[in-house]
């Protein structure tokens, strides 16, 4: 690259702009699914209304406020409104350079982190995310940035701005207390005889809770037995003792589809995880270069302690809720880029060869979401006037009521395991019908939307006693998603 670009710049920008197009192509390709409509309707709603979590969402209101803004400036198609997450995404790789710079002081290194952050496939996949996580990312890294130029230049400003910041990402996401966790353990490690900067870390630290508060009471104030926006943490889940080994190569490589690519992506990780273990114990700690003490520090934070809670008593962990690692996992990944007479450099460039690939077949491979777009717009086109169309999950409700909130369409009663209460639906546009409101409200024929993925056999069950009691007119499956159409009566 430097025959061809002989500027640190032009390499940053070359690096950015391959990373821009890779997150511009297919942006608009998949539909949004249930999380995704979540966050549209969500901000769609007025700015009152999602500073108090109407919505009962487990996750702070940030980004939700700035999706809000965003829908006023852009079309309503799914590539314009996703468009704020790829812009977010394409700002993570030159953030992920200056935050290496400042970390190690090495060009390569430096690089070698801005180029696997432009191909990763995880960061592309959620760059066409309607989500909140690359928000969340780029605020981790800029904040953890800032803090380090904040500790040199002992200023007040500079502290005032990583304090500003790091409250935005802990008012994005709730996990980003533990890269701040991260961030204060490195300062108390390192600079126990540099009193002034630890306690500017630790009074930046203790603003940032005591602003927390009034969203953490909300939270705690919504957390019923089973819905509430603390849903996820009191829901147990069946344990699977891999994710503690999957987690971090998910937040790396993303989905590898195939056997044989998830083998061999799965050795190149673990083959860097045990060669860097030795390596690190022929440094020792004393030779440790401090940017790499804090990049494991907020690995081990943002990793540890929330699968820590997990390996103790399950719950509702999904891998992308740990995203606030990942720009630390590429950094851990290119400081091995250096290490000669090792095959650590080796490893690292296969790594970055293995996500070019994983993103290829990404972008040429099939959906990877359920097509509900296409089915609510089956249904817009064969619905007649009068029809009602019933939904018995959200899964496929709310991206109906996103995509097509002019049809009479209501979700299901009922659900043993109801995601939201019925408030929220009503809240976000919706309705919930019983089968008995139905038949009341029907005049003649009704669709009846089956996705299945969650509350499966609750859903089969409903749809048993729908057709025991009512002709069925057609029948169609688009990606898995079953249409039914009934005449009332039998």
């Amino acid at each position: 690259m430097t025959a061809v670009f002989p500027s640190s710049r032009l390499q940053l920008g070359f690096l950015t702009l391959l990373g821009a197009a890779l997150r511009l192509i297919n942006l608009g390709r998949d539909s949004l699914w249930l999380d995704e409509a979540i966050s549209y309707l969500a901000a769609k709603l007025p700015v009152a209304q999602i500073g108090t979590n109407t919505v009962q969402s487990s996750h702070p209101p940030l980004y939700y406020l700035l999706l809000h803004f965003w829908l006023h400036l852009v079309p309503n198609s799914d590539t314009a409104v996703k468009l704020l997450s790829a812009l977010l995404g394409i700002l993570l790789i030159p953030a992920m350079y200056i935050l290496s710079q400042q970390l190690f002081k090495n060009h390569t290194i430096s690089l070698t982190a801005a180029a696997l952050t432009a191909v990763s496939p995880f960061h592309i996949l959620y760059s066409h995310e309607l989500r909140m996580y690359t928000l969340l990312m780029l605020l981790v890294v800029v904040g953890t940035a800032v803090t380090l130029h904040a500790r040199q230049k002992e200023t007040r400003g500079w502290w005032l701005a990583a304090g500003g910041l790091w409250l935005m990402a802990v008012y994005t996401h709730l996990f980003a207390f533990f890269a701040l966790a991260g961030v204060g353990l490195h300062a108390l490690l390192t600079y126990r005889h540099h009193k002034r900067a630890l306690w500017a870390t630790a009074i930046m630290t203790a603003v940032i809770l005591v602003c927390f508060v009034p969203w953490l009471h909300l939270m705690l104030a919504e957390a019923e037995p089973a819905l509430g926006s603390l849903r996820p943490l009191q829901q147990p889940t069946e344990f699977n003792a891999l994710k503690p080994l999957t987690a971090p190569v998910f937040l790396l490589f993303g989905m590898s589809g195939s056997f044989w690519f998830s083998g061999l992506i799965l050795f190149v990780f673990f083959a860097y995880l045990v060669i860097f273990l030795m390596e690190l114990r022929k440094l020792g700690r004393q030779q440790m270069p401090s940017g790499l003490w804090l990049t494991i520090l907020i690995i081990l934070c943002v990793l540890g302690l929330p699968l820590g809670v997990y390996v103790v008593r399950p719950f509702f962990l999904p891998e992308r809720t740990l995203a606030a690692a990942a720009p630390f996992l590429i950094l851990w990944l290119a400081w091995g880029i250096t290490r000669r007479q090792s095959p650590l450099p080796y490893l690292t460039g296969l790594a970055l060869l293995l996500m070019l690939v994983g993103t290829l077949r990404y972008h040429l491979g099939p959906l990877v979401k359920p097509p509900y777009r296409d089915v609510t717009t089956f249904i817009a086109e064969n619905a007649q006037p009068d029809d009602l169309i019933l939904h018995t999950s959200d899964g496929s409700y709310l991206p109906a009521l996103r995509y097509a909130p002019q049809l009479a369409q209501g979700l299901l009663a009922g659900d043993p395991d109801p995601r939201k209460p019925e408030a929220v639906y009503n809240a976000l546009g919706g309705q919930v019908w019983d089968l008995a409101n139905l038949e009341a409200m029907a005049n003649g024929r009704f669709w009846v939307i089956v996705a299945l993925e969650h509350s499966i056999e609750w859903q089969q069950a409903q749809y048993e006693t729908i057709a025991a009691n009512h002709t069925l007119l057609d029948e169609q499956v688009i990606g898995g998603i079953r249409l039914f159409l009934f005449e009332q009566g039998s």
